[in-house]
């Protein structure tokens, strides 16, 4: 009998580097700004620091983590490994519900930038076209291999990187250094977590690389460098972009596209056309790198015998999870046709931070057991960095998400009839086997 087809090792660290800034330089970089101002006004530029530092142990944690494994799921993968099965399942149910509700905001913000160059597009027949062409371009590309995925990813972050690095070296002449002054009180403790939470927001994403690890050369090793090098470049790339709007701009909050209104400030409309196109280039990016990582987190699930095994069958020549890529792809932007862009991002966040507040917890567990696997990347104090960091994001989640609970509680109910019907067919089978 032959071999089933395997996942392809083909992602090398630039590769991967490359998935977790695409991830990372979306949306949240180009709304942050106006709505970091919005609530911080000259302390926009602590708030930002104050997030990468509230990241820094998180991000260590998926470092530690991620230099253990070489499977595919990522996070799903190192709850399986310290937690039971249920909270294991509750990280990749949820895990994959959060990038499907980020393709369903990341298409209706592609739409809405689109609809600045064709109005027709914005609404009605002519918005579900678009969206569901956007997904049949991206998902074909997702199918027909792992390094044809890489290389577009490579492309649209060069091609993103080349976006920031254009906005800063045009906007960077015209910055005012009077503007940059803080000239207000502190905000209130609130008023500046809530702050903090919008770049929170935007930094999310990066464990979309640890997800294909199962697809990667050397992931232990590869997997913790792409993480630290891209969320290191990713602060450079928000603090040149606040930069430019803060310094530009006579009110950074009174514009929800502030690098475009940058943009046509300082060139005319030509300016705001060119910002704008290259806006659709970081959102498609982003799209396309959940487009990759989604339907491995399925793959894991299932072999790991908690959903359908057939999600996990891999294509024989293009050796890519085709049916699992389809499902998730039909489902994903199916919810950006059926939804709004807000309620699409807050229940994405909500289940996005419950998946890492129990990755955290997994590295506590495991850091306390003799037979655990072992990291090349060792972060010193695991187990109490682990659990600090799993208390600060659970504070996150209740302070910035708290409404979607109720609904993230029916989106796992739904996902755990799904696992008892899989646990039964699966016993069904056992004992009809001779």
């Amino acid at each position: 009998m032959s071999e089933a087809p395997h996942l392809l090792r083909a992602l090398r660290r630039r590769d991967l580097t490359g998935i977790v800034l695409n991830a990372m330089i979306g949306a949240g970089m180009l709304a942050a700004p106006a709505k970091v101002y919005a609530l911080a006004g000259g302390w926009s530029f602590v708030v930002l620091a104050a997030a990468a530092l509230a990241l820094t142990p998180l991000i260590l944690c998926f470092a530690d983590l991620s230099s253990r494994f070489s499977g595919t799921g990522g996070p799903y993968l190192y709850a399986r490994a310290g937690l039971p099965a249920l909270p294991a399942f509750a990280v990749g149910w949820l895990m994959w519900f959060s990038q499907a509700m980020s393709v369903a905001t990341l298409s209706s913000l592609f739409v809405t930038y689109l609809a600045g160059f064709v109005p027709a597009l914005e609404a009605g027949l002519p918005r579900y076209l678009t969206i569901g062409a956007l997904g049949a371009v991206l998902t074909g590309i997702v199918l027909v291999g792992i390094r044809q995925s890489a290389r577009a990813s490579n492309l649209l972050i060069v091609l993103k990187i080349g976006f920031v690095i254009a906005f800063a070296a045009a906007g960077i002449w015209f910055v005012q250094a009077d503007r940059l002054t803080i000239a207000t009180a502190l905000p209130d403790t609130i008023t500046f977590a809530q702050a903090m939470l919008i770049y929170l927001f935007a930094y999310s994403g990066f464990e979309r690389a640890s997800v294909v690890a199962g697809e990667a050369r050397d992931p232990q090793r590869d997997v913790p460098a792409a993480l630290i090098g891209g969320v290191a470049a990713v602060t450079f790339a928000y603090a040149a972009v606040l930069l430019v709007c803060m310094g530009v701009l006579d009110q950074p909050a009174a514009n929800d596209r502030p690098l475009a209104e940058v943009g046509r400030q300082l060139f005319g409309s030509a300016g705001a056309v060119a910002v704008s196109a290259g806006a659709l280039a970081v959102i498609v990016g982003t799209i396309l790198v959940i487009t990759i990582s989604m339907p491995r987190m399925l793959l894991a699930l299932a072999e790991q015998d908690q959903l359908p095994q057939w999600l996990a069958q891999v294509h024989s020549r293009w050796r890519t999870p085709h049916i699992a890529i389809v499902i998730s792809s039909v489902l994903a932007f199916g919810f950006a046709m059926a939804s709004d862009l807000l309620t699409s991002l807050t229940i994405a966040t909500a289940a996005r931070l419950t998946g890492y507040i129990l990755c955290c917890i997994s590295l506590w567990s495991l850091s306390r057991r003799a037979d655990a696997p072992a990291p090349k990347f060792a972060l010193p104090l695991r187990g109490p960095i682990a659990l600090f960091t799993a208390a600060l994001f659970t504070g996150v989640l209740v302070l910035g998400a708290m409404k979607e609970l109720p609904a993230l509680a029916i989106v796992l109910a739904a996902g755990l009839v799904l696992w008892a019907l899989t646990r039964r067919a699966l016993s069904r089978d056992l004992r009809s086997s001779p």
